[in-house]
């Protein structure tokens, strides 16, 4: 019930590049301070449950800092080492923007190409008007394919990027080609299709052979489905309370959008050819690389870039969350892996980022799933009613658009059955994220576990005018 709608959700929360401000480490401070400042940070992180996974720090071009906290496998107790790989998310990105510049440097495609010449089956104001342009700098229209009616993340059968063009080719224009930018996930699906048309094999081959070999990056890898995979870590849905649950739940991880895995290692040799040679793209490449209209800072020319060029890319989804960042100028490279959720990496790399200016991180506190369901558990279902926003503001957490914490939080009352707490919970959620499906269905099961037939009767009701043909609103009307 929860699986085949919320990977693809937290999709969404995940962003492509940031630029980052981080200075250089302050004058004075010995070394064995920042590490041990460092060091305290990622065991607050592990103990309070909020980080599990690698952190690399490298200052002119040399190791300054690492550490592995916490286990690539709980359920066998292996723990995390230098040497495990972990999911990156949209990280990936980045690295379809690369194979992209390396085909247009060869001229086998052009940025004013048309979707429709790569690509059959799309609507023809789709195929003639959206360009790989559009597709690179998230401006084509198309957004997330898991939002369209009748996308399965638990489709078994996906085995290359083209293989998710049925859902892209359903999709409608959110906005006129060229005339917006908003993040898209289909743009980057759609131009990993484009690069198997056009190389002829699996996205995932041509990623092997255009990067990861040429750099020898031997750990690292890519797969369509989350399934475990030998010497990487084992995602888990950290934002819940309870106990730990792995992401191999969820199916499909993405087709250029989302998919690689790697190892601070692998990402490191990837970092230092970025900045440092020309393996991958020339530096007029590489200027095009990092400007793009999602970005607030533009370059003229590589050169700039190389002076004072900061630069952090990031991804998440459920049991991923990745951060790499690069300040050219100080030749440092700083990389959070992480096998928890809920930007666990980003929030590590914030305080990291504090640390090396010489500043006081901001306290960890444990996520806000977890917070949620204390709050709800310690004070009750109707101070949870009256304060819920207040709570949330005055502890610094902001829901914005995911409303995954609300699920994981509700699914553990629902599973505990605790009926007035997970009422007070789903209508709290329904109120924010009145589109959402499952919060509804699961509004009307909280109200069944009260007895509450009439109003469990009318949530149901609600999801049939949401999404109608609805299996499981219809079962349970039929059954009440």
């Amino acid at each position: 019930m929860f699986a085949v709608h919320y990977y693809f959700r937290a999709m969404k929360a995940s962003f492509i590049v940031i630029l980052w401000l981080m200075a250089a480490v302050t004058p004075g401070w010995a070394q064995d301070n920042v590490q041990t400042k460092l060091d305290r940070l990622l065991i607050d992180g592990f103990e309070k449950k909020v980080f599990s996974g690698n952190v690399l720090v490298i200052e002119n071009e040399k190791p300054f800092y690492e550490r592995s906290i916490g286990m690539s496998d709980y359920e066998a107790s292996l723990p995390n080492s230098g040497e495990t790989a972990f999911s990156t998310g949209s990280i990936t990105k980045i690295f379809t923007r690369i194979l992209v510049l390396q085909l247009i440097a060869e001229g086998k495609l052009r940025f004013d190409d048309k979707l429709g010449k790569y690509l059959s089956g799309f609507k023809k104001e789709i195929a003639e008007k959206v360009t790989v342009r559009n597709l690179f700098d998230h401006q084509s229209g198309l957004l997330q394919y898991y939002d369209v009616p009748g996308f399965n993340p638990m489709e078994r059968s996906v085995t290359s990027a083209t293989d998710f063009l049925p859902w892209l080719r359903e999709e409608e224009l959110a906005f006129e080609p060229g005339t917006q930018t908003e993040y898209s996930n289909s743009g980057y699906v759609a131009l990993a299709a484009i690069i198997e048309t056009i190389e002829k094999k699996d996205y995932s081959l041509a990623l092997q052979e255009r990067i990861f070999n040429r750099l020898d990056m031997s750990k690292s890898g890519f797969q369509y489905k989350a399934e475990n995979v030998t010497g990487k870590a084992r995602g888990y849905l950290s934002n819940q309370p309870g106990p730990l649950i792995d992401n191999t739940q969820f199916g499909l991880v993405g087709g250029g959008d989302g998919g690689i895995y790697s190892t601070l290692k692998d990402l490191t040799k990837f970092c230092k050819s970025l900045m440092n040679d020309g393996r991958l793209l020339s530096d007029d490449s590489k200027v095009q690389l990092v400007n793009e209209p999602l970005f607030e800072k533009q370059f003229t020319s590589w050169d700039e870039f190389k002076q004072k060029g900061r630069m952090a890319i990031a991804g998440g989804g459920p049991g991923v969350s990745a951060v790499i960042a690069l300040n050219m100028a100080k030749k440092r490279v700083v990389i959070v892996l992480s096998n928890f959720d809920g930007g666990t990496a980003e929030t590590i790399f914030e305080r990291i980022a504090a640390v090396l200016n010489g500043d006081e991180p901001a306290p960890l506190q444990p996520s806000v799933g977890i917070f949620l369901y204390n709050l709800l558990i310690e004070k009750g279902a109707d101070y949870f009613t009256a304060n819920v926003d207040t709570e949330l503001s005055q502890n610094g957490f902001d829901l914005g658009d995911d409303d995954m914490p609300l699920m994981f939080a509700g699914e553990v009352l629902i599973r505990d059955e605790k009926a007035d707490e997970a009422v007070a919970l789903f209508t709290y959620y329904t109120q924010k994220f009145p589109q959402i499906i499952v919060a509804w269905n699961d509004l009307g099961e909280a109200y069944l576990m009260k007895d509450n037939k009439a109003k469990a009767k009318a949530c149901f009701q609600k999801v049939l005018e949401l999404q109608p043909n609805n299996p499981y609103a219809q079962e349970r009307l039929e059954k009440l």
